[in-house]
Order: structure tokens, then sequence, then C-alpha cells
């Protein structure tokens, strides 16, 4: 797919997703010397090495560089000191006491998606817990994920029991990031985030110690696990959710001339507020020298009732589409759709035989918008992405199921916004900067709310926008479980 023909696939492959934050521990800068091959800080690799099970590869090891690469190839000069191929907890737990607090960043790593590359400290030790990837489903429907598990590889292990879970839709993130940053993904107005569907987690502490967490048991660090972003208290290495039916959703495609874009926009904001549950939907605006709108969703009802649905809002945006697809699909089928691939078998990473994901190279943002987008703050969403080239905006619908939730009951904060705003460019173009300006510029249209899953490194204001008002209370959690930070990083909560 080129540039010029836009696909959700190409530009962005996580939604909920995920996502793709660090497991549930962070690292970052490059302040830490390795100390050379036996030690990096005050961390004694030897030791740490023969203590495991599993294999900790070190710069010139072979399958160091393999493992060492990051999802996003921008930050592909990082260079972590060790990364630990865990086999079990138990190795979790080893990396934790020999590691944590000794000088070097330690980060915990499932999918690797951490848009600021966090979950790929340079000079630090990465828990790399891919083989903790189990996936079991009860006949209650009750699913027991490992916290290495991928998102294809949990959808495609659910269908096979005729069973769903929201998530989002790129196929190699880990389920972990996805889950404690929130999950929002193209099911999410149906059956909420992917962490209001979190019953339980196990979590290795800072200290070493093993706690099974509920909303009985710890339940405040269990609070904390829904939707306060990796980066904090511990390492997560098996979740327990509850699912739903597999539906078989109808995905649908609209796209429309230029010169509507911002009516487009206007429209949609509106039309997907006041849409029924079943309807989960996102409006992409590609910037160029004149910006375009097209719109793909996810649908869970009858045929007809989708067709009324499309025919509103292309009343209402008062232009006949020059292009409109629907196509009733399995839910496997529906999320190898979202992640651009034919078959489940290779919808992986090379770090796997057969992968045909690739990874990509980009910088990226994000806002939540609040509230329906009035007709003159689309014009000027609009007016800030014209002229820009390689960068797109993608608005993902929310509401519906996700608001049956309070802001205050997990620490996911963005209850009753209208959508999340993503602004996403290709990092060729060196956009970094671009994209952080007109993030700050959407602001007075859109709204101060990020997406934690969404982590910009370059955002100022990301404490408060990425946790609103949970922020105190999320704060004073991650220090009581934490309190000598074994799991630090730039944009941990505790440094906000």
């Amino acid at each position: 797919m080129t540039k010029a023909g836009f696909s959700r696939r190409r530009f962005l492959t996580t939604t909920a997703a995920l996502t793709g934050t660090a497991l549930l521990t962070g690292a970052g800068g490059s302040a830490f010397a390795t100390g050379g091959r036996e030690r990096a800080g005050g961390i004694d690799l030897d030791g740490l090495g023969r203590a495991m099970s599993g294999r900790l590869l070190r710069p010139g090891d072979a399958g160091y560089e393999l493992a060492a690469r990051p999802w996003n190839l921008a930050l592909s000069a990082r260079r972590p000191a060790a990364i630990a191929l865990v086999d079990d907890r138990d190795d979790v737990i080893e990396c934790v006491r020999r590691a944590g607090g000794r000088g070097a960043p330690l980060a915990a790593r499932s999918g690797g998606h951490n848009y600021a590359g966090f979950s790929t400290p340079d000079s630090g030790v990465i828990v790399d817990v891919t083989a903790l990837n189990k996936i079991s489903v009860r006949d209650d429907g009750t699913a027991v994920v490992g916290s290495g598990a991928r998102l294809m590889e949990v959808y495609t292990a659910l269908a096979a029991r005729g069973r769903a879970l929201p998530g989002g839709t790129c196929a190699s993130v880990g389920i972990a990031g996805l889950t404690l940053g929130g999950g929002i993904g193209p099911l999410t107005r149906a059956y909420g985030l992917t962490c209001d569907r979190l019953k339980g987690a196990t979590i290795v502490l800072a200290d070493g110690s093993v706690h099974k967490v509920d909303s009985h048991r710890d339940a405040d660090l269990f609070w904390a696990l829904r939707g306060g972003g990796g980066g904090h208290a511990g390492i997560v290495t098996e979740f327990t959710f509850s699912t739903v039916p597999a539906p078989s959703p109808v995905i649908f495609t609209l796209e429309f001339p230029a010169e509507h874009t911002a009516k487009v926009l206007a429209s949609w904001s509106a039309w997907q507020a006041a849409a029924p549950k079943g309807l989960t939907s996102t409006c992409s605006v590609e910037a160029r020298k004149q910006p375009t709108a097209s719109i793909e969703g996810a649908w869970i009802g009858t045929d007809a009732a989708l067709d009324t649905q499309l025919s509103s809002l292309i009343a209402e945006v008062g232009a006949t589409p020059t292009e409109r697809t629907a196509s009733r699909k399995s839910y496997l089928d529906a999320m190898l759709h979202y992640a651009g691939c034919d078959e489940a078998k290779t919808c992986h990473l090379d770090t796997k035989p057969g992968g045909t994901v690739e990874r990509e190279s980009f910088h990226a943002a994000s806002r939540m918008l609040p509230h329906r987008l009035k007709a003159a703050d689309a014009d000027r969403v609009v007016e800030i992405l014209s002229g820009h080239s390689d960068m797109v905006l993608l608005f993902d619908g929310v509401g519906g199921e996700v608001d049956s939730v309070s802001a205050r009951d997990t620490a996911y904060p963005h209850r009753g916004a209208n959508a999340s705003m993503q602004i996403y460019g290709w990092s060729e173009t060196d956009q970094g900067e671009v994209l952080t300006q007109a993030q700050q510029a959407l602001t007075r249209v859109i709204g101060t709310g990020s997406y934690v899953n969404y982590i910009n490194p370059m955002q100022t204001d990301w404490a408060t926008s990425y946790w609103g008002a949970n922020k105190t209370r999320l704060r004073r959690i991650v220090s009581a479980y934490d309190p000598g930070k074994v799991f630090d990083f730039p944009q941990s909560v505790l440094r906000g």
C-alpha cells in the first residue's frame, strides 16, 4: 500500500493499541554506561545469566541484534546492555532482584511497541516476556493470557473457542501494553476498553514478591493496572479477562472528495457519538495540500441497520462518497483485516519464521477529543494540516460501552470523550518536532488530554494530559508499591 493509498494498517498498526506501551515497566535515556562485559551499572550480568533458565543476550551474542530491534525503527540506535529472554515467572523474579535499582535502567518488554522506546532502554536491561504467551479459555469464557502474548495470538485462540476480546488492530502488539494503557480498538464502543475486561493479574513487584491482584486483593494496584499505562510498579506475568461471544462484524469504508474534508470530520464526530454501541469507527484525515478524509469501521448488527446509519452520515455530509464498501466477516477475519494480514500463521514480526508484519519508522502524538467537533473547529483542523505531507490524523471513536465505567473507577481517565485523536507521521521526514507543534496547535481545538498508549517523549504537559484527575491517586499507589523507584523512566507518574 502506497502512502497515497491510505490504510490504517499502513500508517498505524495499533489503536488500542497499544498500545504498544512497555509492559508495566519502563526505562530510558543513555546516561548509564554498560560497565563492560561483566556489569551494567551495578548489575552482575554473568550472575544473572547463570540464575536464569532462559537466555541472557548481550552485545555480540547470536540473536542479540534481532532481539534488540525495536518496533519503531526510528529508535534502532539504542543498545541495551542485556536482554533477558525469560522462560517463566521465576526468571522474571531473578531479573527484578538482581537487576532492579542497581544503576541501570530495567524495563520489561512484551510487544515492544512503546512509541518512545521506553521498553528498549539504551544501556539497560530488558526483561523480554515473549515466552510467557500461554493462552487458555475456560468454558465460562474466562481467558487467562500470558503477558508475552501478541494480539493476533490472543484473537486466534479466542476465535477457536467462539470468544472475543476488544483490543487493538496491530497484530504484533503485546497484550500487556495494550491492557495497561487502556486498549482502544475497532470493537471498543460495543464491548469497552481492553482494561475494562480485566478481572485479575499476576505481578512481580519491585522487591521480587509475587502478588495476585483483583478487585478484592491489592485493589488499589488493580485499579492502577487498568489504564495507568506501562512503566509502573512491577512486571505483570499473567492476565485474566472476561470475554464476549465472538461477533461477525460488518467492516465498512467511506471515502469523500477532498473539498468536503472539514464537513466529513465534523459530521462524523456528531454521527459516531449518537450511533448505537455496535458501531465503532475511525475518521482518518490525511495531510497534503488539500487534506482528504476517509472513514472505516466495524458494525455489530444487521446489514439494513448499517445501511441506515451510513446513509444518515452521507446525508449530513451532503456529498456522494467516492467509495463505499461493506463486508461481513468472522471475528478472526475482521481482526486480520485490520492488521493487514491474509492469515494468522504469518501475521507476526520477523522474530518468528515466516512473519509478514513489518516494523515502522515514525513519530506520533495524541489528544483526546472531549466533545463533538464543531464545524469551525473542523475547519481549523484542516487548516493546520494543509500544506503538510507524510502526516495523518486518526480520530478513533469512543463512547458507547466505554462510558459505562466511571472515570474514577479505573486509572484510565478519558471516560465521556468523543474520540482519541492520534497524529502520526513518518520519521524519514524527521517530523518529531513538527508533530509536537501540530499537537500543541490542535490543543486549542481538540483539548488537552492524551492517550498514554500513544506516548510522546517530546510532550511537555504529559503527566496531566495522560492521567488527568487520576494522576494524584496513581502516583500515590505506584509510590507505595515501588518506593525505591526500581521501575523508573522519563514519563513515569512518579516524575509527573
